[in-house]
Parts: structure tokens; sequence; C-alpha cells
């Protein structure tokens, strides 16, 4: 199956107000969107994130290592430390600029 998602944000305090999320802090929002993720995505599956995966996230691989599919990312303004950063197993996300 092929997904699209775009917005997550994780990292991002913010999102939680602005969008009315129902988490209580960003540690929360990541444990359930990567539930939600988990829930419908499997390890075959292919996910295109148009964009603003994360926000100032030192490190985003740990949060990539647990989200299933095959990931392919369109680097949007809140994703530059994705860009600079080596993802230790290339095949955990393709980065599309």
């Amino acid at each position: 199956m092929i997904f699209y998602t775009s917005d997550l944000h994780f990292g991002h305090a913010n999102a939680i107000k602005f969008d009315e999320r129902p988490f209580t802090d960003v540690d929360d929002m990541a444990e359930g969107m990567i539930h939600n993720w988990n829930s419908r995505v499997g390890k075959n599956d292919t996910v295109y994130i148009l964009g603003d995966f994360c926000f100032k996230l030192k490190d985003p691989e740990p949060i990539l290592a647990r989200l299933k599919g095959r990931k392919h990312l369109i680097i949007g303004n809140h994703d530059q430390v994705l860009s600079l950063i080596h993802i230790s197993e290339p095949t955990r996300l393709q980065l599309i600029s």
C-alpha cells in the first residue's frame, strides 16, 4: 500500500496548541502519532511525507526507526535537521529535495 502524509511536526510543542492536537506534550504527541502510524502502515508499505516531518529535534532517527514502512521525505521548511544528519541506515528514509 502507498500512503501520503504531511505536517507531522514531531517535536513541535506549538503544533499541539495551534493545531488543537489532543496531546499533553511533545513526548505524548510522538507516542500517539507513532502508535497511529504503525497501526495503519506495514513494514513493506511506502509512505511519502510531504514536508515538515519534525521541528527542533536534534536527532529524529529514533522516531524514524520506530515508524514502519519505506519512508520518502520531501523536505519542508521545518526539516532542515534531516538534510544535515547522517541517517545510519539509508533504507530508513529517502530524502527528496
